[in-house]
């Protein structure tokens, strides 16, 4: 085993494996497998680099540990909870899918492995995650280029994605999608002006999106993105519903990750850069928030310019705390942990795969 290297500021220190990791350093998500085995490895070779995986290799949702991974019965589906203490996730979430009070933390040296594919939702076709609900019970993907967003009645149960939803024009998920922790409002960016932020709304997590895209809780947001010409992408929301995490650009220039915060329901405030530096990207090279944890202290986000999704920490939830503490997630894209941040789903390959800490 190589020693532990120091990163960043902080105290964190990231594991490398001596063996065969280097081998598949070059793989990205949309690159070639190395293995050809029915159950994948983790994504993250003992803790940094990409390793083996693809959908050649994908395993099925049955059998052994990932079906217990991908929502099927099984001991592993009750440990979501805070503390390991095996409740629902509707119950540990609290009214309204709402984090409870203490959240857990994400784990800077957690050791995610045995991935597997997410059932009736990876289905032999492209998919891309989009978004996901703490609790677990609902997220939201691409398809084929098609949006869809899943439900399932608890962690045991596997989703049902439906239909194709069809977005009201002037929107799109091309440039990412958010959930909210209830899991009844799902943030869009304008397309194809990529100017404003926007949420459609259901009347209960088991109907379906309709209506208009109400963009009433953004006009701070937009009036920026108007007043100083950046087009937005890959909105990111917290748990708690108040903060905001987006990609904020100039067209064809810089970029950075920027955050709003709100108090209750009022509306977002104008976006303000967020580590000021650490995230900051040329054309092709952005940073785009992808999930955060239920504590707010970790941010997860897909680094184009490294082609690899990254975590960073921060010392509080605040949005004034930089986030310095980095961790190379490798070939994932779209990762986001549930509320005990003990299951990180992402996609690989063309598939949505849930992997345990």
């Amino acid at each position: 085993m190589i020693p532990l290297i120091r990163l960043a500021r902080g105290s964190f220190a990231l594991r490398l494996s001596s063996t065969g990791a280097l081998a598949c350093w070059a793989l990205t998500i949309s690159g070639p497998a190395c293995s050809s085995d029915t159950a994948r490895p983790s994504l993250v070779s003992a803790g940094g680099q990409p390793s083996a995986g693809g959908r050649s290799g994908a395993p099925s949702a049955a059998g052994g540990d990932n079906a217990d991974l991908a929502g099927a019965s099984g001991d592993e589906a009750g440990d979501s909870g805070a503390g390991g203490n095996g409740g629902t996730a509707t119950e540990l979430g609290g009214s309204g899918g709402m984090p409870p009070a203490v959240a857990p933390a994400c784990d800077q040296m957690a050791s995610w492995s045995a991935a597997a594919s997410v059932s009736s939702v990876s289905a032999g076709a492209n998919e891309m995650l989009l978004a996901l609900t703490p609790d677990e019970l609902d997220l939201a993907f691409v398809r084929d280029g098609a949006l869809y967003v899943a439900h399932r009645s608890s962690i045991n149960a596997g989703f049902s994605s439906g239909s194709a939803l069809a977005i009201p024009a002037g929107w799109s998920a091309t440039h990412g999608a958010a959930l909210s922790a209830d899991g009844r409002r799902l943030l869009l960016v304008s397309d194809p002006d990529q100017k404003k932020l926007g949420e459609w709304t259901r009347p209960s997590r088991e109907t379906a999106f309709s209506g208009a895209i109400d963009e009433s809780a953004f006009s701070a947001v937009n009036h920026d993105s108007d007043f100083t010409g950046k087009v937005y992408a890959s909105p990111t929301v917290s748990a708690r519903d108040d903060q905001l995490f987006f990609n904020s650009s100039f067209a064809n220039a810089s970029s950075t990750i920027v955050v709003s915060s709100r108090t209750g329901t009022e509306s977002w405030s104008a976006p303000r850069a967020l580590s000021g530096g650490i995230f900051d990207g040329t054309e092709g090279k952005r940073r785009l928030p992808t999930g955060i944890s239920a504590d707010g202290l970790t941010l997860f986000y897909f680094n184009e310019e490294s082609a690899e999704e990254e975590a960073r920490w921060r010392a509080t939830s605040s949005v004034s705390s930089p986030l310095y503490d980095m961790l190379s997630l490798g070939a994932r894209r779209g990762a986001a942990p549930n509320l005990a941040c003990n299951r990180l789903y992402s996609a690989s390959n063309g598939d949505v795969v849930v992997e345990k800490d």
